[in-house]
């Protein structure tokens, strides 16, 4: 595709794919070192010998013992507690009502991996870059997957996303989402530079919300499925993510370089449109977050304590504290 004009935002995304990516090799080269030294991560006793019962958060396990990179599980009511260790290894997971998706790597690019409830493979499919986000609607029918890629929207030395639907129940060949028509409006955008990234499900299997670039600005789109569409709701939003009641998104605005660069999480109120920082977490998070209820969000952070799963507040009345240690990837199975 023919690169538009090369604004900050771009070169913000770029460079900050690419540093995120560097913090989390080195983070998880580290744990990879530690693994021969230590036999035993934080779980306080032995591993549950069965999947917790509902609910419950799926994560990947990154303490350094003979379960690194597993798929584990723990009781959302004691997440110090003792944790169930699947078979499966991920990079990205996430699962919801007995189908779940696992990103992993496979040389330079990625696959994806459809499960049951059981950890047991239901379909593999390659993908054409290093795996970046997924999530799966809460019915367990509809899976999206965003991976990494280099030169496909914005310059051939750049890094840019594809993002694809996929029916979780069936064979069905995954839907690139730069095939939906685009509108802001009444007025169909049509551009080469369409970018999506981050997609985040609604409650009725139909409805999704996601990123959408182009110009060098990215978007807040709600999408439908059925229509094969998306329309333009409100611009400088990254990576979504709903909340259970599907009144809040939670997402992440990138800062100006004067202001250091990076992103800090945001909140919209879907009714009033109106969007406010997060007092309770100031730092640079790349992530699309996770949920946990109607006030706080779960999201990974690395840093030098390790790689660990991290809860804020949306009202700003507590700070924000480690929730999993040694984890990534939340998802909450409710």
């Amino acid at each position: 595709m023919t690169a538009p004009s090369r604004t900050w935002r771009v070169w913000a995304f770029a460079a900050v794919c690419v540093v995120a990516a560097a913090l989390v090799a080195v983070s998880l080269g580290r744990a990879r070192r530690d693994a021969g030294r230590r036999t035993e991560g934080p779980d306080r006793a032995a591993p549950l010998s069965s999947p917790p019962s509902a609910p419950f958060m799926m994560f990947r396990h990154l303490a350094s013992n003979a379960s690194w990179g597993r798929v584990a599980m723990v009781a959302l009511a004691a997440p110090d507690g003792p944790r169930y260790h699947s078979p499966l290894a991920c990079v990205r997971v996430h699962f919801a009502a007995g189908r779940g998706l696992c990103l992993t790597t496979v040389g330079p690019l990625g696959q994806a991996v459809v499960f049951d409830a059981q950890f047991q493979p239901l379909r593999t499919l390659a993908l054409t870059g290093p795996p970046s986000r997924a999530r799966v609607s809460s019915s367990g029918h509809w899976g999206a997957v965003t991976v990494f890629e280099q030169g496909h929207s914005y310059a051939d030395t750049a890094f840019s996303t594809r993002t694809s639907l996929l029916d979780l129940t069936s064979d069905a060949r995954p839907v690139n989402l730069e095939t939906f028509a685009v509108f802001d409006g009444e007025r169909q955008v049509r551009r080469a530079d369409v970018n999506y990234w981050g997609v985040t499900f609604a409650g009725d299997d139909n409805r999704f919300y996601a990123t959408l670039a182009f110009g060098g600005t990215p978007y807040l789109v709600a999408g439908d499925i059925a229509r094969r569409e998306t329309r333009v709701l409100q611009a400088d939003v990254e990576c979504p993510s709903l909340s259970p009641d599907g009144t809040r998104i939670a997402f992440k605005r990138a800062r100006p370089p004067a202001d250091g660069g990076g992103w800090q999480l945001w909140v919209l109120d879907l009714a009033t449109k109106s969007a406010r920082a997060l007092t309770s977490e100031t730092r640079n998070i790349d992530d699309q977050v996770e949920l946990l209820d109607a006030i706080h969000i779960l999201y990974q952070f690395p840093s030098d304590d390790g790689n660990n799963v991290w809860i804020a507040s949306v009202d700003g009345a507590t700070p924000a504290r480690r929730f999993l240690t040694e984890a990534w990837s939340p998802a909450i199975v409710r």
